[in-house]
């Protein structure tokens, strides 16, 4: 073995040097394949001399010598993409080609000398095409410059890391979905095996690049080495975004652990609902990145955290939810963190059913019922393990009609929402546990309670009917669209196999908005992990209904709808 990788190491590092004619065989103006080393070369003529470039187009392999030539021009005429033959700097398209030494002897020989660079030589070129491929947001040149990557030993979280620096610099309100679907991506790149990881890591970099391209850079206010984790806490619930950005920078200059920081972040998420559960969702997936990108990158990261925790909506201050606010802001949180799981209470126990058909049905969000379950044996967990599981059921009876129709503000990722807030409740409370978490997880009753109020306001009749499977695998239930045929066989399958196989389907992006895409892979790699805790299949048979069901990425058309609605009428939209 130490011998192969000897030689390969050679060949790596060597140069190739044939003479491929004479300069009488190439007239000004012409174009002629040849090989050296094996390698296909363009060999091209023009008034300023004799150059030599690979054949294979970049874009998609196609011989050059079949486009035509203007000048010092070179159009591969499959695509219409252009290159400067003088140095293979692609003047319109994606990449530029490889170059080569041209050398013509004094008798008129021409030679032509490939460099076979080195592994290492090989990364440091295509960083700057992949870093160019992403800021034009190009899924083809970020594809192929990252299998390019990882066949010359990159690892996938290097490559990720690299434009995370870039597109969080970019985000004008901090971390969004972006961040938390390339988070997800990353973690998926262990069902792959060497140059089919490229799958998940171009999607984590798509992910990045959609919401960010062409945007400048955001100016950080300076570190205030003087700052406490209290004024970082403090700063956030001001709404003060510069206070807390230095506070921030400060506390990470200082030294700051995870722990520390994530701790901080855990108290903030805790004081309100924020955003539709986004603050606690992404605050998990930006620990979860750093896990795989390394501590190092928090300075990149964890201010635009910050920034968008900043300017997260209050939800807890608003109409529809101060009565569950109230109530939750009674609850002794102190008590509740230290409640004893009971291991008699499983998801599927009597008292779990129990439990999740009140948070199902409940009128009112079911905030006393869950306190009560956690004192009578749930615990903190438990309560989460309903939670998740009904917003499960939930997902399950979502009459996917509504997805046609415009006129409803209400959705697939208002419900998937309630699943990956479940989630990033239970990393938190599997992380740090203590009143934070307990709080947070009375705040995923609530969203569970939100997520049905297309039931309570019985837009349609709804199916909760349990489907019948038919003939085939999940695999192909997901891709044809049967989506009770693809739930019978969440149900009914192997949870790790199930699981796999959603995670692998989310990752091919059948939506036509990464915003979606991206709700897909998130709830995807929720169900994965709830499914593990619970003990159930519901969360996979949830994903796998949503992943193969109609979602009608209505963006425009629902936008206007809303826009008629509220000039007409000056009203909001109905919750």
């Amino acid at each position: 073995m130490a011998a192969r990788q000897e030689k390969t190491q050679q060949l790596e590092t060597q140069q190739v040097t044939e003479t491929v004619g004479n300069i009488s065989d190439f007239a000004v103006g012409q174009m002629k394949m040849t090989q050296v080393g094996g390698t296909p070369v363009a060999v091209v003529r023009t008034e300023s001399g004799v150059h030599a470039l690979d054949n294979a187009c970049p874009h998609q392999g196609y011989g050059l010598v079949t486009g035509s030539l203007d000048g010092e021009l070179l159009t591969c005429q499959w695509h219409n993409w252009k290159f400067r033959v003088s140095d293979g700097v692609c003047v319109v398209g994606e990449e530029d080609v490889a170059c080569h030494q041209v050398a013509v002897d004094d008798d008129g020989s021409v030679a032509v000398t490939i460099e076979r660079p080195t592994a290492e030589q090989a990364r440091e070129k295509l960083w700057p095409s992949l870093d160019r491929g992403f800021d034009n947001n190009y899924p083809g040149q970020m594809a192929r410059d990252t299998v390019r990557l990882l066949h010359n030993g990159a690892q996938p979280a290097e490559i990720v890391a690299r434009q995370l620096v870039r597109s969080q610099a970019r985000e004008e309100y901090g971390v969004g979905h972006g961040l938390a679907m390339a988070a997800d991506c990353l973690a998926l790149t262990d069902l792959y095996d060497g140059d089919e990881q490229a799958l998940p890591v171009v999607q984590s970099l798509s992910a990045m690049a959609e919401p960010t391209r062409f945007r400048p850079d955001v100016a950080l206010v300076e570190a205030d080495p003087s700052a406490t984790v209290g004024d970082l806490i403090d700063a956030i619930e001001a709404e003060d975004v510069d206070r807390a950005v230095a506070a921030t920078r400060g506390l990470l200059a200082s030294g700051a652990s995870a722990e520390d920081m994530l701790e901080a972040y855990a108290e903030t998420v805790a004081r309100h609902h924020l955003s539709y559960g986004h603050g606690a969702i992404y605050t998990q997936k930006c620990f979860e990145m750093l896990e795989y990108v390394g501590w190092g990158h928090a300075p990149d990261l964890l201010p635009h955290l910050t920034i968008s925790l900043t300017y997260a909506t209050r939800e807890d201050t608003l109409p529809y939810m101060r009565k569950a606010a109230r109530e939750i802001n009674a609850v002794d949180v102190a008590a509740l963190a230290h409640a004893e799981a009971d291991g008699r209470w499983t998801a599927e126990s009597d008292q779990a059913m129990a439990l999740r058909k009140v948070l199902l049905d409940s009128p009112e969000a079911a905030i006393a019922s869950a306190v009560e379950a956690a004192h009578n044996g749930a615990g903190v967990i438990g309560v989460i393990d309903a939670v998740s599981l009904a917003v499960s059921e939930r997902l399950l009876r979502y009459d996917s009609a509504i997805e046609y129709d415009n006129s409803v503000d209400f959705g697939w990722l208002d419900i998937t929402h309630g699943v990956t807030y479940a989630n990033a409740a239970r990393w938190m409370w599997n992380r740090l546990g203590g009143e934070a978490a307990a709080r947070l997880a009375l705040y995923t009753v609530f969203l569970c309670h939100d997520s049905g109020r297309a039931e309570r306001r019985n837009i349609y009749a709804g199916d909760e009917s349990t489907p019948a499977g038919r003939p085939g695998d999940l695999t192909m239930a997901l891709a044809d669209g049967r989506a009770d045929d693809a739930v019978a066989h969440a149900l009914a399958g192997d949870p790790v196999g199930v699981g796999d196989a959603l995670a692998r389907m989310s990752l091919t992006d059948r939506s036509t908005s990464w915003i979606v895409t991206a709700h897909v892979v998130k709830l995807a790699q929720a169900a994965r992990v709830e499914a593990a805790a619970t003990g159930s299949s519901l969360p996979l048979a949830a994903s796998s209904r949503f992943t193969a069901a109609p979602r009608m990425e209505r963006f425009v058309a629902a936008n206007v709808a809303e826009a008629l609605q509220f000039v007409r009428t000056g009203a909001p939209p109905k919750r």
